[in-house]
């Protein structure tokens, strides 16, 4: 058989792959919040976006995701950095596992602060693979109420603002209703007046800022403060209306990832006239590129990323700018307010906003944390995404799966569940979560 189903038990791949688990919505704000079945608790549960402590005990257990493993492809080539691949553990041949693939054969593999290094070299990702990896930290379409999300938006005065005197300085205010309406951000500086944000990681309950942290609500309450820890990589994606397109028009979006600053600055108005950049705060222009612009009357696809250090923009689906890579830094501090937007010379609505954190690899375990992790000529380092609970190469006795080890890749989610109401008698039952139906790349 080329192609066999398989059922993901346990969530050491969450959330990019979920087993069995609870779920209910977030009666505050909406957004789905989920833990697995073998959680310590079912209580408590943080939701992943506005932070509201949730009681999933009474919430229906739905069965983990079913893929598609093609069983062929590692007869054609060998298994590709990360990549999910289905294999047998050396250290538990009884059951097969999933895992996404991260040291390739002959590498030396030292995870340090949340990252992963081969043979001395910071570990990147392509935009796509950046894709496949992300964790959500923040979407303004889960709006909560009451209250909406004006408090973790600080707006600044504007530095040419005629209204202030030359010695003044006001500090950020949260949003209004005015720049922050429900689900969406208004930036209008058509008057002249240049408008800038920054998003603050702001805590509803405790009334107070912050570090984006690696926390997994999947795991429940049973797993303590040791599996979590500040985390450093960024991608922001939005939807941006341009509403007016004024002289000298522009849209730029920084992201900070506790060391260094870059920003994306595109045109508004005409394509033809228009030009994009990507900057740092210290070493100025990464890179340029014409013909690239948000055009009026048009609603453009923005993803902007800072992850790996490394930086790309992407418009309407299409890398525009980068990959630029940074050197790797030693150190990063914590970051509360890893996102900033701004526009001058126009008027912008901005939806679907999300804001992503890249996957942190914690140190547990011995192999490629306390010491190197030597592969072997036909060895592979497997890593689960949900760092902080999984067993994976970290923690086995030899670190290494052989080749002749591996089932298949995973080529599709094609039964992902949630629970629903079934219109006879009101019962729950298990439906297609058509939402996260998708192939696997």
């Amino acid at each position: 058989m080329l192609v066999e189903p398989f059922g993901v038990p346990t969530g050491s791949m969450a959330p990019t792959l979920l087993g069995h688990h609870r779920e209910a919505p977030c009666p505050r704000c909406g957004s789905p919040v989920r833990v697995g079945t073998q959680a310590a608790g079912f209580a408590d549960i943080p939701c992943p976006n506005c932070g509201r402590r949730v009681d999933l005990s009474d919430a229906p257990e739905v069965n983990g995701d079913r893929l598609l493993v093609d069983k062929n492809v590692y007869n054609l080539r060998p298994p590709r950095r990360w990549e999910v691949a289905v294999f047998r553990c050396p250290a538990d041949l009884s059951k097969p596992y999933v895992k996404r693939v991260v040291g390739l054969p002959g590498e030396e593999i030292v995870i340090r602060d949340g990252d992963v290094y081969a043979d001395g070299e910071l570990l990147r990702k392509t935009p796509a693979q950046t894709r496949e990896t992300r964790v959500p930290v923040f979407d303004m379409n889960h709006v909560p109420e009451p209250g909406g999300w004006g408090v973790r938006w600080l707006v600044y005065p504007p530095e040419s603002d005629p209204r202030l005197p030359k010695d003044a300085a006001r500090p950020p205010a949260p949003a209004d209703d005015g720049i922050v309406r429900g689900g969406t951000i208004v930036l209008d500086a058509s008057s002249g007046l240049d408008v800038r944000l920054e998003y603050r990681h702001w805590q509803l309950d405790n009334q107070r800022e912050e570090p984006v942290r690696s926390q997994n609500s999947y795991d429940g309450p049973g797993r303590g403060e040791s599996n979590v820890y500040p985390v450093h990589d960024f991608v922001l994606s939005c939807d941006i209306e341009v509403v007016v397109a004024g002289p000298g028009g522009r849209f730029a979006a920084r992201l900070f990832d506790g060391a260094d600053a870059v920003a994306a600055e595109v045109a508004v108005g005409p394509r033809a006239a228009g030009q994009a950049h990507l900057s740092h705060d210290r070493r100025g222009t990464l890179g340029s590129a014409g013909g690239v612009a948000l055009e009026p009357g048009r609603t453009h696809a923005l993803e902007f990323a800072f992850v790996d250090r490394r930086v790309t923009l992407a418009l309407d689906g299409r890398v525009i700018l980068g990959p630029v890579d940074l050197p790797a830094a030693p150190k990063r501090g914590e970051v509360s307010r890893p996102l900033q937007l701004g526009a001058a010379g126009c008027h912008l609505i901005v939806r679907n906003l999300r804001l992503d954190r890249d996957i942190h690899y914690t140190r547990a375990g011995r192999h490629g944390t306390r010491v190197p992790a030597r592969l072997g000529p036909d060895e592979y380092f497997l890593l689960g995404d949900n760092s902080g609970n999984s067993q994976d190469s970290r923690e086995w006795p030899e670190p290494g799966v052989p080749r002749n080890q591996f089932i298949g890749k995973p080529i599709l989610v094609h039964q992902p569940l949630r629970a629903a109401r079934s219109g006879l008698g009101g019962r729950t039952v298990q439906t297609t979560d058509w939402s996260r139906l998708r192939w696997l790349r």
